[in-house]
């Protein structure tokens, strides 16, 4: 495992654990944690690994005569700038990942940082759609749910909801006979011989109406 691969790999645990909060709760719940869990273990022995590989490179190349030279040549520069420097460990570290801080290694170092920067937004913006999501979801069940009740309420006072010709919903009462013809709130309405509702437009045409 290159150092590469290793920052990208340190992130993915924090990621995982953030997507899981967004997936459903209810049903496979169960199968979920176990998987998220499976998942969180084979990650963290990856990244373990790795970490062990990254620290005996750094303490190999501590050893290095040249990283050495390096490290003191920093050293000095930072001792004139007036600005406190990095560790040995931290500047072997950072000499290692930009080869030794090359132009291309720092280069390289900057596109693949840019590249995780730009995954870590990309994955919070999927967090936050499918949170958006899943807050839509579940407003929508407790709009059913209210829509439910209050049908419910109605039934008990005799009345059901149909929906007029344009879409609107409207409490009629469902004890109608059939054969009969009522004024209800300023619109006249019929009952045929099957109990089907049709209410009489300006036009003085009946459109029939469905039961919600």
């Amino acid at each position: 495992m290159n150092l590469t691969t290793f920052r990208i790999l340190r992130r993915a645990p924090a990621l995982l654990l953030a997507a899981a909060t967004v997936w459903p709760v209810a049903g496979r719940a169960q199968d979920y944690g176990a998987m998220v869990q499976q998942q969180m273990n084979v990650m963290n022995a990856n990244i373990a690994r790795g970490q062990q590989m990254v620290n005996g490179m750094v303490q190999q190349r501590m050893a290095d005569p040249q990283v050495r030279a390096a490290y003191g040549q920093y050293l000095a520069q930072m001792q004139a700038a007036g600005r406190p420097p990095m560790d040995y460990p931290a500047f072997t570290y950072n000499y290692i990942y930009t080869n030794g801080f090359s132009a291309q290694g720092v280069a390289h170092a900057r596109a693949t940082e840019a590249g995780i920067a730009s995954a870590d937004r990309a994955a919070v913006q999927r967090l936050r759609d499918a949170e958006a999501q899943r807050g839509a979801a579940q407003q929508q069940q407790r709009d059913h749910y209210a829509a439910n009740q209050q049908e419910a309420g109605r039934q008990l006072l005799g009345q059901s909801t149909y929906l007029a010709p344009n879409g609107t919903p409207v409490a009629l009462p469902h004890t109608w006979q059939r054969n009969t013809a009522h004024v209800h709130q300023g619109q006249t309405y019929f009952v045929d011989a099957s109990g089907q509702y049709f209410v009489r437009a300006a036009d003085g045409w009946w459109y029939p109406m469905q039961p919600r």
